[in-house]
Protein backbone atom coordinates (compact mmCIF):
# COMPACT_ATOMS: atom_id res chain seq x y z
CA UNK A 1 0.00 0.00 0.00
CA UNK A 2 0.80 3.57 -0.53
CA UNK A 3 -0.40 5.76 1.71
CA UNK A 4 -0.81 9.77 2.07
CA UNK A 5 0.63 11.83 4.77
CA UNK A 6 -2.78 12.67 5.87
CA UNK A 7 -4.00 9.29 6.11
CA UNK A 8 -0.04 7.71 8.23
CA UNK A 9 -0.89 10.43 10.78
CA UNK A 10 -4.29 9.32 11.39
CA UNK A 11 -2.98 5.71 11.53
CA UNK A 12 -0.03 6.64 14.05
CA UNK A 13 -3.24 8.52 15.92
CA UNK A 14 -5.52 5.38 15.99
CA UNK A 15 -2.36 3.05 16.54
CA UNK A 16 -1.74 5.72 19.90
CA UNK A 17 -4.96 6.22 21.02
CA UNK A 18 -5.73 2.14 21.23
CA UNK A 19 -1.83 1.46 23.11
CA UNK A 20 -2.69 4.28 25.66
CA UNK A 21 -6.48 3.66 26.25
CA UNK A 22 -7.02 -0.27 24.74
CA UNK A 23 -9.78 1.18 22.93
CA UNK A 24 -9.71 2.63 19.53
CA UNK A 25 -11.05 6.42 19.06
CA UNK A 26 -14.54 7.24 17.51
CA UNK A 27 -14.59 9.02 14.04
CA UNK A 28 -15.46 12.56 16.54
CA UNK A 29 -11.86 12.19 18.84
CA UNK A 30 -9.78 11.24 15.46
CA UNK A 31 -11.90 14.91 13.57
CA UNK A 32 -11.21 17.19 17.24
CA UNK A 33 -7.15 15.79 17.24
CA UNK A 34 -6.64 17.06 13.62
CA UNK A 35 -9.04 20.31 13.44
CA UNK A 36 -11.18 18.27 11.04
CA UNK A 37 -14.90 19.84 11.05
CA UNK A 38 -16.06 17.37 8.49
CA UNK A 39 -15.94 14.00 9.13
CA UNK A 40 -15.47 12.90 5.49
CA UNK A 41 -11.91 13.35 5.75
CA UNK A 42 -11.41 11.28 8.13
CA UNK A 43 -13.96 8.55 6.60
CA UNK A 44 -12.19 8.83 3.11
CA UNK A 45 -9.02 8.45 5.30
CA UNK A 46 -10.07 5.04 7.34
CA UNK A 47 -11.73 3.76 3.88
CA UNK A 48 -8.38 4.17 2.06
CA UNK A 49 -6.71 2.22 5.77
CA UNK A 50 -9.08 -0.50 5.15
CA UNK A 51 -8.65 -1.52 1.68
CA UNK A 52 -4.85 -0.99 2.07
CA UNK A 53 -4.80 -3.98 5.14
CA UNK A 54 -4.52 -1.59 7.74
CA UNK A 55 -7.06 -1.86 9.70
CA UNK A 56 -10.45 -3.21 10.33
CA UNK A 57 -13.61 -1.61 10.97
CA UNK A 58 -16.50 -3.20 12.66
CA UNK A 59 -20.12 -1.59 11.63
CA UNK A 60 -22.25 -0.10 14.30
CA UNK A 61 -19.65 0.45 16.89
CA UNK A 62 -18.57 3.93 17.44
CA UNK A 63 -14.94 2.49 18.86
CA UNK A 64 -14.54 -0.37 16.11
CA UNK A 65 -11.54 0.33 14.15
CA UNK A 66 -8.88 -2.05 15.21
CA UNK A 67 -5.05 -2.27 14.00
CA UNK A 68 -4.51 -5.45 11.52
CA UNK A 69 -1.01 -4.33 9.72
CA UNK A 70 1.72 -2.89 10.93
CA UNK A 71 2.29 0.93 9.16
CA UNK A 72 3.69 0.80 5.53
CA UNK A 73 7.43 2.21 4.58
CA UNK A 74 6.59 3.14 1.26
CA UNK A 75 6.83 6.75 -0.04
CA UNK A 76 3.29 9.05 -0.51
CA UNK A 77 1.62 9.13 -3.62
CA UNK A 78 -0.06 11.57 -3.76
CA UNK A 79 -0.25 15.13 -2.41
CA UNK A 80 -2.77 16.76 -0.12
CA UNK A 81 -3.90 20.41 -0.35
CA UNK A 82 -6.31 22.75 1.42
CA UNK A 83 -10.04 22.52 0.32
CA UNK A 84 -11.11 26.54 0.54
CA UNK A 85 -14.85 26.12 0.12
CA UNK A 86 -17.44 26.71 -2.89
CA UNK A 87 -17.43 28.24 -6.10
CA UNK A 88 -20.08 29.08 -8.15
CA UNK A 89 -20.55 27.42 -11.69
CA UNK A 90 -23.32 29.54 -12.77
CA UNK A 91 -24.18 32.72 -10.69
CA UNK A 92 -21.22 34.15 -8.80
CA UNK A 93 -21.64 32.78 -5.02
CA UNK A 94 -20.45 34.63 -1.53
CA UNK A 95 -16.76 33.02 -0.71
CA UNK A 96 -17.00 30.57 1.66
CA UNK A 97 -13.90 29.54 3.78
CA UNK A 98 -13.47 25.89 4.43
CA UNK A 99 -10.70 24.41 6.46
CA UNK A 100 -10.27 20.15 5.02
CA UNK A 101 -8.21 19.11 2.31
CA UNK A 102 -7.96 16.97 -0.12
CA UNK A 103 -5.41 14.63 -1.71
CA UNK A 104 -3.73 14.94 -5.25
CA UNK A 105 -1.66 12.79 -7.42
CA UNK A 106 2.01 14.13 -6.83
CA UNK A 107 2.46 13.42 -10.46
CA UNK A 108 0.29 17.01 -10.89
CA UNK A 109 3.52 18.74 -9.58
CA UNK A 110 1.12 21.64 -8.10
CA UNK A 111 3.14 24.61 -6.70
CA UNK A 112 2.72 24.76 -2.67
CA UNK A 113 0.00 27.29 -2.95
CA UNK A 114 -2.38 25.29 -4.90
CA UNK A 115 -5.62 24.35 -3.37
CA UNK A 116 -9.20 22.87 -4.29
CA UNK A 117 -12.35 24.34 -4.45
CA UNK A 118 -16.25 22.33 -4.45
CA UNK A 119 -17.78 23.26 -7.76
CA UNK A 120 -21.96 24.31 -7.39
CA UNK A 121 -23.54 24.78 -10.31
CA UNK A 122 -23.54 23.43 -14.11
CA UNK A 123 -21.99 26.72 -16.52
CA UNK A 124 -18.93 24.96 -16.73
CA UNK A 125 -19.93 20.74 -17.95
CA UNK A 126 -19.10 21.46 -21.49
CA UNK A 127 -15.65 21.84 -19.94
CA UNK A 128 -15.85 18.49 -17.93
CA UNK A 129 -16.51 20.84 -14.78
CA UNK A 130 -19.80 19.53 -13.12
CA UNK A 131 -21.55 20.24 -9.92
CA UNK A 132 -20.35 18.22 -7.06
CA UNK A 133 -16.87 18.52 -8.68
CA UNK A 134 -13.66 19.67 -7.04
CA UNK A 135 -11.26 21.66 -9.16
CA UNK A 136 -7.60 22.07 -8.15
CA UNK A 137 -6.49 25.63 -8.71
CA UNK A 138 -2.85 27.17 -9.17
CA UNK A 139 -2.86 30.44 -7.15
CA UNK A 140 -2.09 33.41 -9.18
CA UNK A 141 -2.99 36.99 -10.31
CA UNK A 142 -3.19 37.42 -13.58
CA UNK A 143 -4.78 34.98 -16.70
CA UNK A 144 -4.01 34.61 -20.16
CA UNK A 145 -7.72 35.33 -22.32
CA UNK A 146 -9.07 31.91 -22.50
CA UNK A 147 -7.61 30.60 -19.37
CA UNK A 148 -10.23 28.84 -16.91
CA UNK A 149 -9.56 31.43 -13.81
CA UNK A 150 -11.57 31.26 -10.54
CA UNK A 151 -11.88 34.87 -9.79
CA UNK A 152 -13.79 37.23 -7.26
CA UNK A 153 -16.26 39.90 -8.18
CA UNK A 154 -16.54 42.64 -5.44
CA UNK A 155 -14.26 41.02 -3.27
CA UNK A 156 -16.90 38.88 -1.88
CA UNK A 157 -18.57 36.41 -4.57
CA UNK A 158 -16.62 33.86 -6.38
CA UNK A 159 -16.90 32.33 -9.93
CA UNK A 160 -15.68 30.12 -12.24
CA UNK A 161 -15.12 30.97 -15.85
CA UNK A 162 -12.82 31.66 -18.90
CA UNK A 163 -11.58 34.51 -18.92
CA UNK A 164 -10.81 37.45 -21.15
CA UNK A 165 -9.61 40.84 -20.21
CA UNK A 166 -10.89 43.61 -22.53
CA UNK A 167 -9.13 46.53 -21.25
CA UNK A 168 -11.95 48.33 -20.02
CA UNK A 169 -13.87 45.24 -19.00
CA UNK A 170 -13.48 41.38 -18.48
CA UNK A 171 -15.94 39.12 -20.30
CA UNK A 172 -16.67 35.58 -17.85
CA UNK A 173 -17.50 32.80 -20.61
CA UNK A 174 -19.78 29.82 -19.38
CA UNK A 175 -18.99 26.46 -20.89
CA UNK A 176 -22.75 25.77 -21.44
CA UNK A 177 -24.75 28.06 -23.76
CA UNK A 178 -27.52 28.39 -21.77
CA UNK A 179 -25.55 30.93 -19.32
CA UNK A 180 -24.54 33.98 -21.25
CA UNK A 181 -21.52 35.39 -20.82
CA UNK A 182 -20.74 37.94 -17.71
CA UNK A 183 -19.18 41.97 -18.46
CA UNK A 184 -17.69 42.85 -15.19
CA UNK A 185 -17.28 46.54 -15.34
CA UNK A 186 -14.58 48.40 -14.88
CA UNK A 187 -12.00 45.46 -14.82
CA UNK A 188 -10.77 46.56 -11.50
CA UNK A 189 -13.76 45.23 -10.32
CA UNK A 190 -12.76 41.17 -10.75
CA UNK A 191 -9.74 39.80 -8.98
CA UNK A 192 -8.45 36.39 -10.60
CA UNK A 193 -7.64 34.18 -7.62
CA UNK A 194 -6.13 31.33 -9.63
CA UNK A 195 -6.16 29.24 -12.99
CA UNK A 196 -8.10 25.88 -13.04
CA UNK A 197 -5.01 23.20 -13.84
CA UNK A 198 -7.09 19.99 -12.82
CA UNK A 199 -10.57 18.25 -12.00
CA UNK A 200 -11.60 15.22 -9.22
CA UNK A 201 -14.86 13.85 -9.76
CA UNK A 202 -16.69 11.46 -7.39
CA UNK A 203 -16.93 8.02 -9.08
CA UNK A 204 -20.82 7.19 -10.64
CA UNK A 205 -21.47 10.84 -11.51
Amino acid sequence: MIATPRQLEIYDYIAAFVERNCQAPTIGEICAHFGLRSTGTVHQALLALERGGLIRRKPNISRGIEIIAPKPDEGFAEDEIPLMGIVAAGRPVEAVLSYETVWVPRDMKLSKDAFALRVRGDSMIDQHISDGDLIIVESRETAENGQTVVALLDGTEATVKRFYNKGDHVRLEAANTLYAPMIVRPAERLKVQGIVVGVIRRMGK
